[in-house]
């Protein structure tokens, strides 16, 4: 009988595996890696702080660290004062700019720490570092392009913004692989992901789910942290394989 699938076989090499099976040969490369990818992952946790310091108090108006029960009891049920909610202010912009020059590195030399290990590399900080110093503003760029495009696509319609993810979601693999400017990142990552559009939005959806574990409250934000640092190798080995079927 004639074969009417026309999905690849496991032995063909158009085959891709499924997403959510990407997640045991990604946990094993993070775990093998640990003493990388934890610091570069913690990282993510002063972001956290940042919200926590922002995040309102229950049935207050007041942000926590303007609340007086912030900090003491000495101004009971009343706003700070106003040189202390100055200087809280400024602290938190300080706080936030350093958050997100020190997640921008973070991120970028996670990314190549990603690759390296699909690789089968050995992987060290001196070189993840000097990725950061070859193409750091480039990636910044790019990252800073990929919002734009990906923000006005939820602005018009939620449908485009997803799709925008999905041809935008592997450009910082291309850069840091091939050294490449940012349109041509973007160009690169978009014909990718037109190969095998499926095995993208699979990607995609597995990490919508583990964002999902935030509604659980108290651990639900602990339970998407730790999965998603699991799963965060996935899309580097999508790429890879991409790239072959290229």
């Amino acid at each position: 009988m004639a074969r009417t699938s026309s999905r690849a076989r496991h032995s063909s090499h158009l085959y891709l595996p499924g997403a959510f099976d990407l997640f045991t040969p990604s946990k094993e490369l993070v775990l093998k890696n640990i003493w990388i990818f934890g610091p570069l992952y913690a990282v993510s946790l002063l972001f956290y702080i940042h919200n926590w310091i922002y995040s309102p108090t229950a049935f207050q108006k007041y942000p926590w660290w303007e609340h007086s029960d912030g900090f003491s009891a000495g101004w009971p049920g009343s706003p700070l004062p106003t040189y202390m909610t100055f200087a809280v202010v400024g602290f938190s912009v300080i706080w936030l700019l350093i958050t997100l020059a020190v997640g921008a590195i973070a991120q970028i030399m996670s990314q190549e720490a990603q690759l390296e290990a699909v690789r089968r590399r050995r992987l060290d900080y001196g070189k993840l570092w000097a990725t950061v110093r070859e193409i750091g503003w480039r990636m910044l760029g790019l990252y800073i392009a990929m919002f734009v495009i990906i923000a006005v696509g939820f602005i018009l319609l939620i449908v485009p913004g997803l799709i925008m993810v999905r041809r935008y979601l592997l450009a910082p693999y291309v850069m840091l692989d091939e050294r490449g400017s940012i349109r041509e990142s973007l160009a690169k990552s978009a014909e990718l992901s037109r190969i095998n559009t499926g095995s993208v939005w699979g990607i995609m959806g597995v990490m919508f789910l583990i964002g999902l574990l935030n509604i659980i409250p108290l651990i639900g934000g602990l339970l998407s942290f730790a999965l998603g640092g699991l799963y965060s190798v996935a899309p580097a080995m999508r790429y890879g394989q991409l790239k072959k079927l290229a």
